[in-house]
């Protein structure tokens, strides 16, 4: 678990998945910000991939 970064990391997902928003949007993003989060952090050891 990562203390910082899940902030930013919030917004910038707001920023990709709302776009530019609505008044009502902004609002929904301060609440989420003002929230206290921590970032999960996940570190494989091995990566697999399958074709169909």
């Amino acid at each position: 678990m990562e203390p910082d970064g899940a902030h930013d990391l919030a917004a910038r997902l707001a920023a990709r998945y709302r776009g530019p928003g609505s008044p009502a949007r902004a609002d929904d993003l301060a609440e989420i910000l003002a929230a206290a989060q921590v970032r999960l952090v996940i570190h494989p050891e091995t990566v697999s991939r399958y074709r169909y």
